[in-house]
Protein backbone atom coordinates (compact mmCIF):
# COMPACT_ATOMS: atom_id res chain seq x y z
CA UNK A 1 0.00 0.00 0.00
CA UNK A 2 1.38 3.38 -1.01
CA UNK A 3 0.46 6.35 1.09
CA UNK A 4 -0.15 9.73 -0.50
CA UNK A 5 2.98 11.88 -0.57
CA UNK A 6 5.33 8.90 -0.21
CA UNK A 7 8.09 8.60 -2.73
CA UNK A 8 8.99 5.34 -4.36
CA UNK A 9 12.47 4.26 -5.24
CA UNK A 10 13.22 3.58 -8.89
CA UNK A 11 13.43 -0.07 -9.82
CA UNK A 12 16.94 -1.34 -10.30
CA UNK A 13 17.70 -3.09 -13.50
CA UNK A 14 20.07 -5.91 -14.13
CA UNK A 15 22.53 -4.84 -16.86
CA UNK A 16 23.15 -8.48 -17.74
CA UNK A 17 19.49 -8.96 -18.59
CA UNK A 18 19.39 -6.06 -21.05
CA UNK A 19 22.96 -6.23 -22.36
CA UNK A 20 24.59 -9.67 -22.84
CA UNK A 21 28.07 -8.07 -22.92
CA UNK A 22 27.51 -6.72 -19.38
CA UNK A 23 27.18 -10.26 -18.08
CA UNK A 24 30.89 -10.83 -18.63
CA UNK A 25 31.93 -7.59 -16.94
CA UNK A 26 32.81 -7.68 -13.25
CA UNK A 27 31.07 -5.14 -11.02
CA UNK A 28 33.25 -2.21 -9.97
CA UNK A 29 35.13 -2.83 -6.74
CA UNK A 30 33.92 -0.10 -4.42
CA UNK A 31 35.61 -1.57 -1.34
CA UNK A 32 39.12 -1.68 -2.78
CA UNK A 33 40.19 1.54 -1.05
CA UNK A 34 38.62 0.49 2.25
CA UNK A 35 40.30 -2.91 2.13
CA UNK A 36 43.73 -1.31 1.69
CA UNK A 37 43.30 0.77 4.83
CA UNK A 38 40.18 -0.15 6.84
CA UNK A 39 40.55 2.81 9.21
CA UNK A 40 41.07 5.41 6.49
CA UNK A 41 37.39 6.29 6.25
CA UNK A 42 36.99 6.89 9.98
CA UNK A 43 37.03 10.47 11.21
CA UNK A 44 39.50 10.19 14.07
CA UNK A 45 42.00 12.73 15.32
CA UNK A 46 45.63 12.27 14.39
CA UNK A 47 46.71 11.10 17.84
CA UNK A 48 44.26 8.73 19.55
CA UNK A 49 43.71 9.29 23.26
CA UNK A 50 45.72 6.95 25.46
CA UNK A 51 43.86 5.24 28.24
CA UNK A 52 45.67 5.05 31.56
CA UNK A 53 46.58 1.67 33.00
CA UNK A 54 43.96 0.34 35.37
CA UNK A 55 44.97 -0.07 38.99
CA UNK A 56 43.67 -3.64 39.10
CA UNK A 57 45.74 -4.66 36.09
CA UNK A 58 48.86 -3.17 37.63
CA UNK A 59 48.24 -4.81 41.04
CA UNK A 60 47.50 -8.27 39.65
CA UNK A 61 50.57 -8.03 37.45
CA UNK A 62 52.61 -7.21 40.57
CA UNK A 63 51.02 -10.16 42.42
CA UNK A 64 52.06 -12.54 39.66
CA UNK A 65 55.60 -11.12 39.61
CA UNK A 66 55.96 -11.39 43.40
CA UNK A 67 54.56 -14.91 43.40
CA UNK A 68 56.94 -16.00 40.66
CA UNK A 69 59.87 -14.38 42.41
CA UNK A 70 58.98 -16.06 45.70
CA UNK A 71 58.73 -19.47 44.05
CA UNK A 72 62.10 -19.08 42.33
CA UNK A 73 63.86 -17.74 45.46
CA UNK A 74 62.47 -20.41 47.78
CA UNK A 75 63.42 -23.21 45.39
CA UNK A 76 66.94 -21.87 44.85
CA UNK A 77 67.64 -20.98 48.50
CA UNK A 78 65.99 -24.07 49.95
CA UNK A 79 63.70 -21.94 52.14
CA UNK A 80 60.33 -23.34 53.13
CA UNK A 81 57.38 -20.92 53.11
CA UNK A 82 53.90 -21.90 54.20
CA UNK A 83 51.77 -21.59 51.05
CA UNK A 84 48.59 -20.60 52.89
CA UNK A 85 50.17 -17.87 54.98
CA UNK A 86 52.15 -16.54 52.03
CA UNK A 87 48.99 -16.38 49.91
CA UNK A 88 47.09 -14.54 52.66
CA UNK A 89 49.82 -11.90 53.01
CA UNK A 90 50.08 -11.53 49.24
CA UNK A 91 46.32 -11.07 48.85
CA UNK A 92 46.23 -8.63 51.76
CA UNK A 93 48.94 -6.56 50.08
CA UNK A 94 47.07 -6.71 46.76
CA UNK A 95 43.86 -5.54 48.41
CA UNK A 96 45.58 -2.64 50.13
CA UNK A 97 47.26 -1.65 46.85
CA UNK A 98 43.94 -1.72 44.99
CA UNK A 99 42.15 0.38 47.60
CA UNK A 100 45.03 2.87 47.74
CA UNK A 101 45.29 3.06 43.94
CA UNK A 102 41.53 3.52 43.55
CA UNK A 103 41.55 6.25 46.19
CA UNK A 104 44.39 8.11 44.50
CA UNK A 105 42.62 7.85 41.15
CA UNK A 106 39.36 9.13 42.67
CA UNK A 107 41.10 12.07 44.34
CA UNK A 108 42.85 13.04 41.09
CA UNK A 109 39.53 13.25 39.22
CA UNK A 110 38.18 15.87 41.61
Amino acid sequence: MITPGATTLPATTNPAATNPAAANMAPPNTTEHIMENPTDHLDTPGDPARHPVRVGTLVWGAVVLVLGTLIILTRQAGIFLDAGQTSMWLLLGAGVAMVAGGSVKLLRKK
